[in-house]
């Protein structure tokens, strides 16, 4: 691929009908909707502050997301989170909702990137530990690598994480999901 400007934003609830375009195209068709996504947006920002981000080409065409929930402004009850394993306080802990990147731009640095532009404005919201969950079945388990090589570490298993998700899963579908989520 030729050398292509691309830009980190911050996303914008304008963004949420083409970001919500992209996950259809690139992880299944309905993973989110749109008002999950304008929920996700809401607990990415905290005193002013935005932590969730997008890059567009220089067509300005989306090719990378990172959702990410502030420290306390999210519910950190939810399935699949299991906080009495965590070695930090859940109100002071951020989350690592999604990150997406197009096939084409996969392996220039742009996971790392938007997780970096994350990771920067969660500190200055006092967030003081990320948990997220990686796709252990993800293409030669690139998700737990890269949160691995972040200085994530595994703290629980969870099978069938996405089952619940009405979408089509580009490892399982026809069938519902039944890949697993590695809690880190």
């Amino acid at each position: 691929m030729m050398a292509e400007r691309t830009e980190i934003l911050e996303i914008l609830d304008s963004d949420l009908p083409e970001i919500k375009s992209f996950c259809d195209f690139w992880i299944g068709p309905n993973y989110y909707q749109l008002p999950e996504l304008q929920k996700s947006l809401a607990y990415s920002l905290k005193n002013n502050l935005n932590a969730s981000f997008l890059v567009r080409n220089n067509s300005s065409k989306v090719v990378a997301i990172r959702l990410t929930y502030a420290p306390g402004e999210w519910v950190y009850s939810a399935r699949g989170l299991t906080p009495h394993l965590w070695q930090s306080n859940p109100q002071k802990t951020a989350y690592f909702k999604s990150l997406f990147v197009h096939k084409d731009y996969q392996q220039l640095g742009l996971g790392r990137a938007l997780s970096e532009a994350s990771i920067n404005v969660l500190l200055k919201m006092g967030a003081e530990a990320i948990i997220c969950h990686s796709w252990l079945e993800s293409p030669g388990n690139s998700s737990q690598k890269y949160l691995l090589k972040m200085g994530f570490n595994q703290i629980n298993k969870h099978p069938k994480f996405w089952n619940p998700i009405d979408y089509d899963c580009p490892r399982c579908a026809p069938k519902r999901c039944e890949c697993t989520a590695i809690e880190m």
